[in-house]
């Protein structure tokens, strides 16, 4: 029964583009325009926009 329930738990995870993604555990770095801000693996500074793709902006807006 643990594992059913951890592989529903999972599954919602991966499935979810808010929450258990990889993004959440990237440093946040501020906010621009009401987005969070994130430092990707080469540095980069980002948000998340509405398609769910990373829009980057100028290393100066992050804070990290």
């Amino acid at each position: 029964m643990k594992k059913i329930l951890y592989l529903l738990l999972l599954s919602g995870c991966l499935a979810s583009t808010s929450s258990c993604s990889k993004d959440d555990t990237d440093p946040k770095c501020g906010f621009y325009n009401g987005n969070q801000l994130y430092k990707g693996p080469q540095n980069g500074c980002y948000y998340i926009n509405s398609s769910g793709n990373k829009e980057y902006v100028a290393h100066s807006y992050c804070n990290c």
